[in-house]
């Protein structure tokens, strides 16, 4: 899809295959069978974005790597890459909203980068918690502290701050304290990328539900509350990294609830 004049692709690396326990406070009903494959779970697309300026190529959210679990399957990201035209080398700029291990796999493949002439920007709030506190054997950690050698990262300190002509940053911690999401603008069109800020869109409509890998629930629920109430009723498009087919709607109102259509 195109954003004035950037364009937007989206790519997935795989899926999560998530059960009704991802969350707790859920009160499921016939209504949201839909929802759910014949194992009873959700399988959602591990998304990533790649958008193209005139002079940048940016790769918003880097998958999670070659891993084939019963619940979490990845690896697709290097040939929907190539599908799409692009070569880890077009890459300038990794945008990772946060960096949990769906979203950061990639930025090291077999102890090198794997975006050789990227530039990796990430919230400077999840730092502490995902690197500095992550186990010496755990595979973000290891990979942002080689590309920190290598001086490849630049955290993103301010909300608000520019990634690239047209995409800004935004700061939507819960999820995780350093989560951004990614704002893009072109002309008078705008959309959203909302990373994990948003699992999937049956919360749009049960507002009160949050997902067991929210870092902090109640700060999660304020920040998707704030997205929602900017979002209804405006043109802006948005998916978030798990959506459904990583389709991108509008919120409207109908019948006294919220739609994503």
């Amino acid at each position: 899809m195109r954003i004035g004049d950037l364009e937007v692709i989206p790519l997935s690396d795989g899926i999560a295959k998530l059960p009704k326990g991802y969350f707790p406070s859920a009160q499921w009903t016939e209504a949201h069978e839909p929802l759910f494959e014949d194992d009873g779970r959700m399988h959602l697309p591990i998304g990533c974005f790649v958008v193209r300026t005139s002079d940048t190529t940016v790769l918003v959210d880097a998958g999670i790597g070659p891993v084939d679990l019963d619940w979490l399957s990845g690896g697709d990201l290097p040939g929907e890459l190539s599908s799409a035209g692009v070569r880890p080398e077009d890459i300038d700029i990794v945008v990772c909203t946060h960096l949990h291990l769906d979203h950061a796999g990639w930025l090291v493949d077999d102890g090198m980068p794997f975006f050789p002439n990227a530039t990796v920007r990430f919230g400077a709030g999840d730092w502490q918690r995902w690197v500095l506190e992550a186990p010496e054997d755990d595979r973000i950690r290891n990979a942002m502290l080689l590309l920190d050698t290598q001086g490849r990262l630049d955290a993103i300190e301010t909300d608000g701050e520019s990634i690239a002509p047209g995409i800004t940053a935004r700061a939507a911690p819960g999820h995780t304290m350093g989560q951004h999401i990614l704002v893009l603008s072109s002309g008078d069109q705008r959309a959203m990328l909302l990373g994990d800020a948003v699992t999937c869109p049956v919360q749009l409509t049960e507002e009160d539900w949050y997902g067991i890998s929210d870092m902090d629930a109640a700060l999660a629920d304020r920040t998707r509350r704030a997205l929602w109430d900017e979002l209804e009723g405006t043109d802006t498009q948005f998916t978030a990294a798990h959506f459904p087919g990583l389709q991108f709607g509008r919120l409207l109102r109908g019948n006294g609830k919220r739609l994503f259509a």
